[in-house]
């Protein structure tokens, strides 16, 4: 152990550097999809069940194993040093597979702002891919263990790990004995998901959001029109016709299939884990100095980093988050937080309040709410005809103050994928008690 820690001692700094990334340079990445993730892992420590308490449109492992740093420390950091751990041990695994070439990768991430290494099951689904092909690479045999892994993969994002059973389709399609090893083990991981469903008596559910709500999601969500809509073509195309003149290589299938990534929102966030992945189908054509080009490599991302957290100083002042429980070691901007802390104060005056913002998974996790159907206020993220679900919840509510954020329903925002029905329906049927310009207040009797 003590050997191996000191041959690969710059893994630790990479830890470390990653962990300073997270809470102390990129810091305005993580209020968004990284607390949301948060608040998934959080939920489940304070004991709901996915699906039945709380809407997660996807499958929850990563959510589960956030939380087990949670049941330790419950705070925000935790789960950046849970992050940072599984960043490293990727990329500990991207050099086994592509010969001490991984690290060139990290000019991928800092072209993407940082979004494909981003805590949200995304990059789980991600971290699930690069393990899968080191097995591929190293241990093909291992059928059983690879069917696990694909199954683990469907639990990290379904709409993703679905399309890791291909490879295995197209390239053994005539080795019938390997293929039934292989959905064996994924059978194993299916019929233990199963089971927890129908346990927890969130089978149901689970279909709901995360199958029959895909038709919602995908028709309010979808933005073919943007430059990543082309950029992701162009991408595919390259891709398949490097997997056709190397067919032989299946790790070529699996790179190609994460074409999935940005179906159907088509987005800088959802692209980035598209060409995170496509630029390591390009690493095979890398064939000389890749020491040279590794090493090149991690020190541009740490200068790149670095001009980028000087450049976010420069736009705001940061500033630590010590009155938001949860978040106090993160940095803020102070404008950001100051806001933050005036609107918590606003919707402390109207206590058990129902909440239509994307400002109520915040507070809630600060206030030590439970999380529920309403953090995340997303059209598709309440299952198929979700938002008239929603609204049918609110009608059976009584003597409940209502806050609705205007700027989100702010028609301008027409790209927003804030679910301006439920607002709407608040808007046009309760009585207002309070409009402050940001939030109106409204009372259901």
């Amino acid at each position: 152990m003590i050997n191996f820690i000191k041959k690969n001692y710059y893994y630790f700094i990479f830890f470390i550097f990653i962990f300073l990334l997270y809470s102390y340079i990129a810091y305005p990445l993580l209020y968004a999809d990284p607390t949301a993730n948060y608040a998934f892992s959080y939920a489940i420590v304070q004991g709901e069940i996915p699906y039945l308490d709380f809407n997660i449109i996807s499958t929850p492992l990563y959510s589960y194993l956030l939380s087990v740093g949670l049941l330790i420390w419950n705070n925000f950091s935790m789960i950046l040093l849970e992050q940072a751990l599984l960043v490293t041990i990727m990329f500990y695994l991207l050099n086994k597979i592509f010969d001490k070439k991984g690290f060139i990768l990290l000019i991928t991430v800092n072209f993407v702002g940082f979004f494909c290494i981003n805590p949200t099951y995304n990059y789980m689904a991600v971290f699930m891919l690069v393990l899968i092909l080191l097995f591929e690479k190293k241990y093909s045999d291992k059928d059983y263990l690879i069917g696990i892994l694909i199954g683990l993969a469907i639990l990290s994002k379904h709409t993703i790990g679905a399309f890791f059973i291909l490879p295995s389709i197209i390239y053994y399609f005539k080795d019938k004995k390997k293929l039934l090893r292989r959905f064996i083990g994924l059978l194993c991981v299916g019929i233990i998901f199963i089971l927890f469903l129908l346990i927890t008596g969130s089978f149901m559910q689970f279909l709901d959001l995360c199958i029959f709500g895909l038709f919602d999601f995908s028709s309010n969500n979808s933005h073919p029109t943007t430059i990543y809509f082309y950029l992701s073509i162009l991408i595919f195309l390259i891709s398949l016709i490097i997997t056709i003149k190397n067919k032989n290589d299946i790790t070529n299938y699996y790179l190609l299939f994460t074409y999935a990534f940005v179906v159907p929102i088509f987005d800088l966030h959802h692209f980035s884990y598209y060409i995170f992945c496509f630029s390591m189908q390009l690493l095979q054509f890398i064939k000389k100095y890749e020491t040279y080009l590794s090493k090149l490599s991690l020190l541009l991302f740490v200068i790149i980093s670095t001009l980028f957290g000087i450049n976010v100083r420069s736009i705001e002042t940061p500033v630590l988050n010590k009155k938001i429980n949860h978040y106090q070691y993160i940095f803020n901007g102070v404008k950001n937080y100051d806001n933050n802390i005036s609107i918590f104060k606003m919707f402390d005056k109207y206590e058990d309040a129902l909440i239509i913002s994307y400002y109520k998974m915040l507070y809630d996790i600060t206030r030590d709410k439970k999380i529920d159907y309403f953090d995340v206020p997303l059209y598709g993220n309440a299952g198929y005809n979700g938002s008239e679900k929603m609204i049918s919840r609110i009608k059976k509510m009584h003597n409940k103050y209502i806050i609705v954020d205007m700027f989100c329903y702010d028609e301008k925002n027409k790209d927003s994928q804030f679910d301006k029905k439920i607002a709407k329906y608040v808007i046009d049927n309760y009585k207002k008690i309070e409009d402050n310009g940001k939030f109106a207040v409204y009372y259901k009797e």
